[in-house]
C-alpha cells in the first residue's frame, strides 16, 4: 500500500509539473513575427547657406520661398520645413547687398529630401564720378572676390571725356558678376538676360536726365592672355548684344555709348561628376528584437553639409575669375548643419528600426579651353527609416 501510494503521488506531481510548464509556455508571447511599425515619410525641406562674395556667411539675411520667409543664423544657414514637391521660387537679400533669386525643384520621391540652395550676395558697391561738361571725369571700382582669390579683383575704370555730357552730373559705375545682374538704367532693377557666361562686368548709371554725346571708355584690367579671347557685350532691350572694343596691354576697353551694363564674356563649360556619401546620425539604430519592453523613438538628429569646397587656386586672372564663377553657381562656404527626422513610433519587442541617409557629393568643374577649376559640392540629402522583425520582414518609408 505504501509503495502504491508513493507511486501515485509521484505521478500526480509529474502531471502537475508538466501542466505548469505548458501553462508558462502558453503565457509567453511569440515575438518571432511581430509586425514592425511603419514610419511616416517626413515632409521635405530646403536649406542652404547665404554668404558674401568673399565667402563669409551672412547672419540675419532674409530668405524667401514662395510666400514664406526665414532669416539665416549665425552661420548663414537657413531652413524651410514642410516643403511640397514641385518648383519653388526662392530669393535671398541682406542689408548692403544685391539680392539674388532662383528656382528650386523638389522631386516627388518615396524618401524625405532636404534640397540644398546656396548663393552669395555681392556688395552694393559703386564709385561715384563727378563729371563736368568742360573737363569730363574719371573713376575706378574694383570687383569683389573670395578670400585668397585676389586676382579676381578686376579694376574697372570709367573715363568720361570732355563735352560727353549735356550738363554737369554724377555717374556711378558698379561691378556686376552674373548675366541676370544687368541693371536697368536709373532704376537698378534686376533683370534676366540671354544665355552667356559673364566673367566680369559693370553697370554705368546716371540719376539725372543726362544724355551722352561722346562714348565713355569703360576699361577692365585683365591679363594679356585673356584679351584676345573675351567677347565684349552690352545689355540692351533685355538681351546681351556684342559690341566693339579695343585692347591696350592687359586692358579691354569698351566704348560705352549708353547708360546700361557692359561685360566680358567667355564660352565656359560646366561638368558635374555625381557621387554620394553617408550622412552621420546621432543614433541610427534602435534594436528591440530581444528586449523586455516597448521602445519609444522620437526625433532623430543627423549632420549634413551645405556649400562647396573649392580646391583650385587662382594663379592667373582667368583661373581666379573661373573660381568666382564656380562659387556663384554652387556656393563657396561649407558648413556642417544639424537636421532632424520625426520618427515618433513605438517599437514593440521583436522589432528593430534603422535610419539610412545619403547626401550628394559631386565634383564640379568649370573650364575654358585648357584652363579649368574644380570643387566639391554638397547637394540633396535623402533620409529614410527601415523597420524589421526577427524574420527580417518589415517596411521602409
Amino acid at each position: 500500500m505504501k509503495l502504491s501510494f508513493r507511486a501515485g503521488a509521484y505521478m500526480l506531481l509529474g502531471v502537475a509539473l508538466t501542466t505548469g510548464f505548458v501553462s508558462c509556455s502558453d503565457d509567453d508571447p511569440d515575438y518571432s513575427n511581430v509586425t514592425p511599425p511603419t514610419v511616416e515619410i517626413a515632409p521635405n525641406t530646403i536649406s542652404g547657406v547665404i554668404s558674401s562674395i568673399n565667402g563669409n556667411p551672412i547672419s540675419g539675411a532674409t530668405v524667401s520661398l514662395d510666400n514664406a520667409t526665414v532669416t539665416t543664423d549665425a552661420n548663414g544657414v537657413y531652413l524651410f520645413s514642410e516643403v511640397a514637391a514641385g518648383s519653388h521660387s526662392i530669393s535671398a537679400a541682406a542689408n548692403g547687398k544685391i539680392s539674388r533669386n532662383g528656382t528650386v525643384v523638389v522631386e516627388s520621391s518615396s524618401q524625405t529630401q532636404n534640397v540644398i540652395w546656396n548663393t552669395s550676395l555681392p556688395e552694393d558697391r559703386s564709385t561715384e564720378i563727378n563729371v563736368t561738361v568742360n573737363e569730363g571725369g574719371e573713376g575706378t571700382v574694383s570687383a569683389e572676390s573670395l578670400e585668397n582669390n585676389e586676382k579676381a579683383q578686376v579694376q574697372i575704370t570709367a573715363s568720361v571725356p570732355e563735352d560727353a555730357v549735356s550738363s554737369d552730373t554724377k555717374i556711378e559705375i558698379t561691378p556686376i558678376y552674373a548675366e541676370n545682374e544687368a541693371t536697368v538704367v536709373r532704376t537698378k532693377a534686376i533683370s534676366r538676360a540671354d544665355d552667356g557666361t559673364l566673367l566680369i562686368g559693370a553697370s554705368i548709371s546716371c540719376g539725372a536726365n543726362v544724355t551722352l554725346s561722346k562714348a565713355i571708355d569703360l576699361g577692365f584690367e585683365i591679363d594679356e592672355s585673356m584679351t584676345a579671347n573675351v567677347e565684349t557685350k552690352k545689355y540692351e532691350n533685355g538681351v546681351w548684344q556684342t559690341v566693339d572694343s579695343r585692347v591696350e596691354g592687359g586692358k579691354v576697353i569698351i566704348p560705352a555709348t549708353e547708360f546700361t551694363s557692359y561685360g566680358l564674356f567667355l564660352n565656359v563649360g560646366v561638368s558635374v561628376s555625381k557621387g554620394s556619401e553617408s550622412i552621420s546620425f546621432t543614433q541610427n539604430k534602435w534594436d528591440n528584437l530581444y528586449g523586455s519592453n516597448d521602445m519609444q523613438v522620437g526625433n532623430v538628429s543627423y549632420t549634413y553639409k551645405v556649400g562647396t569646397e573649392i580646391t583650385s587656386r587662382g594663379t592667373t586672372v582667368l583661373e581666379a575669375l573661373l573660381i568666382e564663377h564656380l562659387a556663384r553657381l554652387y556656393g563657396a562656404t561649407v558648413k556642417n548643419v544639424e537636421g532632424s527626422y520625426p520618427v515618433n513610433v513605438t517599437l514593440p519587442i521583436g522589432t528593430i528600426l534603422q535610419m539610412v541617409g545619403t547626401q550628394e557629393k559631386n565634383n564640379v568643374t568649370v573650364r575654358v579651353s585648357g584652363t579649368s577649376v574644380s570643387g566639391t559640392n554638397y547637394g540633396t540629402v535623402t533620409v529614410s527609416a527601415v523597420t524589421a522583425n526577427r524574420n527580417h520582414t518589415g517596411s521602409s518609408n
